[in-house]
């Protein structure tokens, strides 16, 4: 079968928070806000003058330059500065060229997502795939290692294999996340290695914690714990499984000896579980192949700095355990460096209520805060007026007015008011709580038709993610025919199903029904989301393979020559984006 793209692309940093919607929150950066370890219930007062004191700790704190900060400001081409509310965050100290390396960072810690976890070396992080070897520990039957690591990190597992037994256990007794707990392990034996040097508990490049080698700055323990956390802003349910599956963790490491003279204690260990849950990245499988999929997680301070923008001006991708961050366009002097952290063709509401549970912050970038009424936002989400002769967007009035204000609070991102519509060229308002519009059964106002469209859409996905793709691809076309014209071409409800609709066309072998339906997909990307991505690179390398498949079944010389053509013009225009968010302009094997 033809190489098939992931449905969604998630390109931003990975958070394994996926609890409800906290209930308070301000505008942060994933390295912002202060830190609130738990603890017992107090009276009002001194818990009052506890939180002052801690607040002004944790200001202080963030003042302070990481440890290995000096060699960042010598290496690379930003500064590091703090802003009211939000803490740490990235400045351009020159101009910065597209394409110029940023940050090149080795993580302090990672470990493979348990799915993913057959897929890449658990000490190098680098794709294992057939016929390559590999090596799994026969302790812990979790750990998988390549060739060339397998000696060296075998010797280095054991504490590791000792605890990681249990994990999935304690992690469905606590409702914690499995990878979250490994990673708060990792932590432990991170700090226990740079407590006592012990080699059974160091991982590879621990000798270079705190230098910079061959331009790549490797940070230490004592960077990653001074990274701010969420966890006075996480809902109460995720503290609780984590405080849970945190003292089962803790019991376990007891019980190896893993914690032995490292005075650590099981709030330690919710901290860390915190500071993962805000600052945690994605890894793997950026570059090396057509998926933009994230085969593991880690800790990187200094990438961690970045901010979040629904409209970035740099990109990060990872090879084996080092993350590169490289501008995606030209960046003056001054300019704040940005990253994503989620995938941005979403409404703005969906961005922003994402980031508010996710990472705990509401979303104040420019594409968030400009006009609503002028920005593509409205595109997402908006149907065509059905008045003749208008043509006009109708969108949500909850959109219009209040998702413009920078004063919002999360709160307003769950609880605004989404009943009535209003057109931008008629000025017509729709409200489905007038009894004229409740007695109809037309279905074509725009509620009717958002939520027919949701219907229809998650039933042919349903079909698709079985696998079935002739009976997928006729839902998907008819779902696209039935609300086309009536939903805006941007509208999410369209786009989303033109992805899965390439796959099936490539599937059943219609490289030319898929060709088309990749330029819509390309088109969207452009309109949506200005600048260059390893998304987009993606679609045109897909692009080109249908094209060189289009022309080896032409039936003339001239057709084959003219895919041909097109077919290179894509893979060039993969190549050019590969070059600027990589710094390679190589194609994917």
């Amino acid at each position: 079968m033809a190489s098939e793209l992931p449905d969604a692309v998630n390109v931003g940093a990975l958070s394994l928070d996926e609890r409800p919607p906290p209930q308070n929150g301000s505008e942060s950066h994933a390295d912002g806000s202060g830190e609130t370890a738990p603890g017992v219930v107090e009276d009002k007062s001194s818990a009052a003058k506890k939180k002052k004191k801690k607040k002004s700790k944790s200001k202080s704190s963030s003042d302070k330059p990481l440890p290995t900060q000096k060699f960042v400001d010598q290496l690379f081409p930003w500064r590091a500065l703090n802003k009211p509310n939000v803490g740490r965050c990235a400045v351009a100290s020159r101009d910065i060229k597209a394409g110029e390396i940023v940050v090149a960072e080795h993580c302090v810690i990672f470990i493979p997502r348990s799915r993913d976890r057959a897929e890449v070396c658990h000490s190098c992080c680098c794709d294992i795939a057939p016929p390559a070897q590999s090596f799994e520990c026969p302790g812990c039957r979790y750990a998988v290692y390549c060739k060339a690591c397998k000696k060296e990190a075998m010797e280095e597992h054991k504490l590791f294999c000792q605890v990681s037994n249990p994990i999935s256990g304690i992690a469905k007794i606590a409702d914690c996340d499995e990878d979250l707990l490994r990673l708060v392990l990792a932590l432990i034996l991170k700090r226990r290695a740079s407590k006592t040097g012990d080699k059974e508990t160091s991982d590879p490049g621990a000798s270079k914690d705190g230098t910079v080698q061959d331009g790549i700055i490797y940070p230490s323990y004592e960077d990653a714990i001074a990274l701010k956390t969420h966890s006075d802003k996480v809902p109460t349910s995720w503290k609780d499984s984590v405080r849970k599956g945190c003292q089962l963790l803790f019991e376990e490491a007891v019980k190896a000896k893993v914690v032995d003279d490292l005075d650590v204690t099981v709030e330690d260990l919710e901290n860390f579980a915190a500071l993962v849950n805000t600052n945690s990245h994605g890894m793997g499988a950026h570059g090396s192949g057509y998926r933009n999929a994230d085969v593991a997680v880690g800790i990187f301070p200094f990438v961690s700095m970045l901010s979040h923008s629904c409209r970035p001006n740099c990109c990060f991708s990872s090879e084996g355990r080092v993350m590169y961050v490289r501008a995606t366009r030209d960046v003056p002097k001054g300019t704040e460096l940005c990253i994503s952290y989620i995938n941005l063709y979403e409404p703005r509401s969906t961005r922003r209520m994402q980031l508010a549970v996710t990472k705990h912050f509401l979303c104040s970038c420019e594409r968030c805060t400009e006009p609503f009424a002028l920005s593509v936002d409205r595109f997402l989400e908006g149907c065509i007026c059905a008045v003749r002769g208008c043509g006009g967007v109708v969108v949500k009035t909850s959109s219009l007015y209040e998702q413009d204000s920078k004063s919002a609070s999360p709160d307003s991102l769950f609880q605004f008011n989404t009943t009535s519509w209003k057109c931008e060229g008629c000025s017509r308002v729709l409200d489905p709580k007038l009894s004229a519009y409740l007695t109809t059964e037309s279905g074509e106002y725009p509620w009717q038709l958002v939520a027919a469209a949701s219907d229809k859409l998650g039933a042919a996905m349903g079909v698709y993610r079985e696998r079935r793709f002739k009976e997928a691809r006729v839902l998907l076309e008819q779902h696209i025919a039935q609300f086309t014209g009536k939903l805006h071409p941007l509208n999410l409800l369209l786009f989303d199903a033109l992805t899965p609709l390439m796959n099936c066309c490539r599937a059943t072998g219609d490289a030319a029904e898929g060709s088309r339906v990749c330029r819509l997909i390309l088109n969207a990307l452009e309109k949506v989301l200005p600048g260059v991505s390893l998304e987009q690179a993606s679609f045109y390398f897909c692009l080109g393979e249908m094209y060189l498949q289009r022309s080896e079944s032409a039936g003339t010389s001239v057709m084959a020559k003219h895919f041909k053509k097109q077919a290179q013009e894509a893979f060039q225009q993969a190549r050019r984006i590969r070059g600027v968010c990589l710094g390679k302009a190589t194609l994917p094997s």
